[in-house]
């Protein structure tokens, strides 16, 4: 199946597959060069930049009116719009569970968006919406991967996306600008997230209450000192070794110096894969060191091992 999306002049005729009038018949038929035409004018908005904050339904309106501009019904739309932007048809199914944790959930139903598989540098993605760059910025910088899309049905993403990460909850957040740090629900170990990028805070909560850890999140070294000498049971901190006000081997240092907190374990995560740098963390005290992209199953394990060996010794 080909679709071809543009606009066509009301007295022109049907279009071949070229885009130019068959002469053989005068009936006029509309048609889109771009279906985000389509999506801005169902969507209700200005123009195709707005289309990120599109809702569901209005994502789905769009799609209606593509396949009616197409003549193509919704059912088998996904496989027309795949073909015109060249990438695959998402099987939704079939998604890898694992791939769920490099993206938390408040923005996978903020944009609409179901991880299905990853690699070390890879992340691929179903969406209704293949061309919002925004879209496929954001995820990007959260996983720390390259982002390939995937094409699928609004309501379907939704729906898998409900499936994969249950239902909307108030710890879900959106990824970007969070509030001041506080800690979810009591369940598992309490972990210190510290980090100065919201996306990557995001990331880690999402990946360590998959496995039932309670989250706090602190956004640079002194917040994240201040809540430990305010709290000192936190079972595990997580540090990110690249931050501006006080890099995490300054953070290290000042807790082990501190009686109160010297024995909380600590894992650094940098995307610097240095062995300089992981010699100066571990002398310094650090229990383990990961260079991203972080890989969300092998940090669990980690994590657990390091929780392990600290109630043996």
């Amino acid at each position: 199946m080909t679709l071809i999306f543009g606009l066509a002049s009301a007295d022109s005729g049907p279009l071949n597959s070229v885009g130019t009038p068959c002469a053989r018949s005068k009936v006029p038929k509309p048609f889109f060069e771009n279906w985000m035409v389509a999506v801005a004018e169902a969507a209700e908005v200005a123009g195709a930049e707005a289309l990120d904050s599109a809702t569901v339904s209005q994502m789905t309106k769009a799609w209606d009116l593509v396949g009616q501009a197409a003549d193509v019904p919704v059912s088998e739309l996904a496989a027309g719009i795949a073909e015109q932007a060249e990438i695959r048809v998402a099987d939704l199914p079939s998604a890898d569970p694992h791939a769920k944790m490099l993206v938390p959930a408040g923005v996978a139903r903020r944009r609409n968006v179901m991880p299905l598989r990853c690699t070390d540098r890879e992340l691929t993605v179903g969406t209704a919406n293949p061309l919002s760059q925004d879209a496929k910025r954001e995820v990007a910088a959260i996983a720390s991967r390259l982002v390939v899309f995937e094409v699928a049905p609004p309501q379907d993403l939704a729906e898998a996306v409900e499936r994969a990460y249950g239902p909307p909850t108030d710890q879900d957040g959106s990824g970007v600008g969070e509030s001041p740090p506080e800690t979810a629900q009591p369940a598992g170990p309490h972990v210190l997230v510290v980090d100065d990028e919201a996306g990557q805070r995001a990331l880690f909560r999402s990946i360590l209450e998959s496995d039932d850890f309670r989250v706090t999140v602190a956004k640079d070294g002194p917040e994240a000192l201040e809540l430990l000498q305010r709290d000192p049971s936190f079972d595990l901190v997580t540090l990110d070794y690249w931050m501006d006000k006080m890099n995490g081997l300054r953070v290290l240092q000042q807790m082990r110096s501190q009686p109160a907190i010297a024995r909380i374990p600590v894992i650094v995560v940098t995307g610097a894969n240095d062995r300089r740098i992981e010699m100066s963390l571990f002398e310094a005290g650090a229990d383990d060191f990961m260079v991203k992209p972080l890989d969300g199953p092998l940090f669990l394990l980690r994590v657990q091992a390091v929780l392990r060996r600290r109630q043996l010794a």
